[in-house]
């Protein structure tokens, strides 16, 4: 009887043993199904390899990311499966990195099972003799990164000079040809404000905003003081804007100074007499057209001064052509020392000379003007240490409106007026219709 209980109490033991062994051999199960589940459907790719560096698990987003089926890479080398030959000793190092310091990140290539490369960032985590791999895809920054070195790339390499901004248009880059043509700029461009760079005040930037094109750009020249010499430049300025929003300025500048220079003295020759400097008769033509536009416009007088010099010919005959050269070119000097900068010295045939007087309040005015050029022509020139001329003149006067209205009228009035001082013999003194 008593060894029958005690079969029966160690049969209800062993029982209870068995039920607990299989709750928690369930429970176990149960862990190890829900860490799987959660390995597989990871939305990072989750691969596990061995001491080997054979695959050991694949999830689906690895599945994803690389094209090939878990049963295609289980027990296969990693680094033959998915890693290109220019990237393998750098993945094995990292691998190995993992298995001693337990854990180990790393960027580099990969290939799909469809040969496509992808630049991915790989985490190595060391785990029970075994290395869990997390990868993340990282090609469409990769490029990114690799189109803005590009650009950083080009725009250091430009030949070209190029700065750009941030949306307050403050300064924040200039390459190397920008330094080129202004190396005395280094220190100080830098956060400085476009307008307070380029046009001496961002008010003056302000002011030619209205003139950007449809396309966000203007062109025009800039003239700038760089390491102690006047540069020209051709400027091409762009905004960019991001929905509306301004975010940066883009400057190109192209150093243009030698060829303004020959634009300059092209126009100068084209428009000037080459003995004296005076302007030619076609530049006249314009500028006397433009003073009775002007003074039409705002109700003012032009005085006409047309000049004669008296035996000019005489001077050649006697002393040469070369003396009668450096007579014309000392009266147009000294012309020009009497007169203010506006008004206009044109030499207009051998011996003749036209002034264009602007903003004439009156006769007197007009007298004491005529005063002024007569006692210029009459200052002594000397031709050489052994002769000096003291040139003499018949002056005659035109003004518009009183005597002319058009250009032509205007200088036809002034010549008579010359030609009639001349035949008075009133040399020197004004004559006027």
């Amino acid at each position: 009887m008593v060894l029958n209980l005690l079969l029966i109490l160690l049969l209800f033991i062993l029982a209870s043993a068995s039920f607990l062994y299989i709750r928690r051999l369930q429970r176990a199960m149960s862990v190890i199904q829900e860490r799987a589940a959660l390995f597989h459907h990871s939305p990072a790719a989750l691969i596990v390899v061995n001491s080997g560096n054979r695959i050991l698990e694949w999830n689906n987003a690895a599945q994803e990311m690389f094209g090939y089926a878990r049963a295609e890479v289980l027990g296969k080398d990693i680094l033959d499966l998915i890693v290109p030959l220019s990237d393998r000793s750098h993945v094995l190092g990292i691998l190995a990195k993992a298995s001693r310091e337990g854990i180990s990140i790393s960027k580099n290539f990969n290939t799909t099972k469809e040969k496509e490369e992808l630049f991915c960032e790989w985490r190595n985590t060391q785990y029970n003799n075994t290395i869990i791999c997390t990868v993340q895809d990282i090609t469409s920054s990769k490029k990114v990164l690799d189109d803005l070195s590009k650009r950083s790339t080009a725009l250091e390499s430009s030949g070209e000079a190029i700065i750009y901004t941030n949306h307050k248009g403050l300064i924040e880059f200039a390459n190397r040809s920008f330094f080129t043509l202004c190396p005395s700029d280094q220190t100080k461009i830098l956060q400085s404000h476009i307008g307070d760079y380029l046009f001496g005040g961002i008010q003056a930037m302000n002011a030619i905003l209205p003139q950007f094109d449809t396309n966000n750009t203007w062109k025009g020249t800039v003239r700038k003081n760089c390491s102690g010499a006047e540069k020209v430049f051709s400027v091409v300025i762009t905004a960019i804007y991001n929905r509306n929003r301004l975010i940066s300025y883009i400057a190109n500048l192209h150093d243009i100074t030698q060829l303004s220079e020959h634009v300059h003295s092209l126009t100068h020759q084209a428009n000037h007499d080459p003995l004296t400097g005076a302007t030619n008769r076609s530049a006249m033509d314009e500028r006397l057209l433009q003073a009775i536009k002007n003074a039409q416009s705002t109700n003012t007088t032009i005085a006409l001064f047309f000049i004669d010099l008296n035996d000019f010919k005489q001077v050649n005959d006697i002393h040469g052509h070369e003396a009668g050269d450096k007579l014309l070119a000392g009266v147009a000097t000294n012309l020009r020392a009497c007169l203010r900068n506006s008004d206009t010295i044109t030499r207009f045939g051998g011996d003749e000379f036209v002034i264009i007087i602007e903003n004439i309040k009156n006769q007197e005015h007009a007298e004491t003007v005529s005063k002024a050029i007569q006692a210029a022509i009459n200052e002594p020139i000397i031709i050489h240490s052994a002769l000096v001329i003291t040139a003499k003149a018949s002056i005659g006067l035109a003004r518009y409106p009183q005597d002319a209205t058009d250009p032509e009228s205007l200088l036809k009035a002034a010549d008579e007026s010359m030609y009639r001082a001349k035949k008075q013999k009133k040399v020197g003194e004004l004559h006027e219709i």
